[in-house]
């Protein structure tokens, strides 16, 4: 990991809300955020999917058209030699691997992410391909091999000590006490369990693991992106924020509370 200095750190965020949420409760000045890359699943990464992709999207969200089209294109990959020489940590949650992908007759795939299954064409276009749900055999040796070339990327760019994995388990209950709502069809509980050899296999890896324990989440009402199991309390932020800190050896992305 870097060392400490006066500068904010340079943060590049790959996965979904639980690490870009992070940053907002950082220090003013104290992190830099590089990019951001979401809903795009590991196994994504490096297919090329974009000839299924229609020209036209009907989202009016810049945000949300790109995120897709990088998704069809598999992007991440080259944004990584792009960006490893300018960032001191990757930081990576696992949130947009949690329904699974689509498989095109022709091989290539897609992450089934929220943005993906809002739009009208873009659910004609997965409704013709094959759906691998997390958890299933299929989905986890996919899985596996995409893990294996993405370390191997992932040192090659000398990115893998500066890689961060978030294991914040989904929150069972809100604030007010009562369960969180499913996403997509799938509740927290179910989704803990499936996301347990996820982990495993990336901690057997050697992947660096900042980790929040289950009794310390709850979902926030109140969040800016609405209620989700995902979407947690101010306090569960600061944890990881702190914990980050652990992992860089200083206290340069201390929360704001703090």
């Amino acid at each position: 990991m870097p060392a400490p200095t006066d500068r904010p750190v340079r943060v590049l965020v790959y996965g979904s809300c639980v690490g870009r949420d992070t940053m907002e409760f950082a220090r003013s000045g104290s992190v830099d955020l590089r990019a951001y890359v979401a809903r795009q699943s590991v196994v994504s990464v490096g297919s090329d999917a974009s000839r299924h992709l229609p020209e036209v999207l009907s989202t009016t969200s810049k945000f949300q058209e790109s995120m897709i089209r990088g998704d069809f294109a598999g992007s991440f990959g080259g944004r990584l030699e792009e960006l490893a020489p300018r960032v001191e940590v990757l930081l990576w949650d696992l949130t947009d691997e949690r329904h699974g992908i689509h498989r095109f007759d022709d091989g290539s795939v897609v992450t089934r992410s929220i943005d993906n299954t809002q739009l009208p064409e873009l659910r004609e276009v997965l409704d013709g391909a094959e759906h691998i749900p997390l958890g299933s055999p299929e989905h986890v040796a996919l899985w596996d091999a995409a893990v294996d070339r993405f370390e191997a990327r992932l040192r090659a760019l000398d990115l893998f000590d500066r890689t961060v994995v978030l294991r914040v388990p989904w929150a069972l209950r809100t604030t007010e006490g009562k369960a969180s709502p499913w996403s997509m069809g799938m509740r927290a509980k179910d989704a803990n369990a499936l996301y347990v050899g996820y982990y495993e296999r990336l901690r057997e890896r050697g992947f660096a693991m900042i980790e929040v324990p289950q009794e310390a989440v709850l979902a926030d009402p109140g969040h800016r992106w609405g209620l989700a199991p995902f979407h947690y309390t101010p306090e569960v932020y600061e944890t990881i924020l702190r914990s980050l800190d652990g992992v860089l050896g200083s206290s340069q992305t201390a929360p704001i509370a703090d």
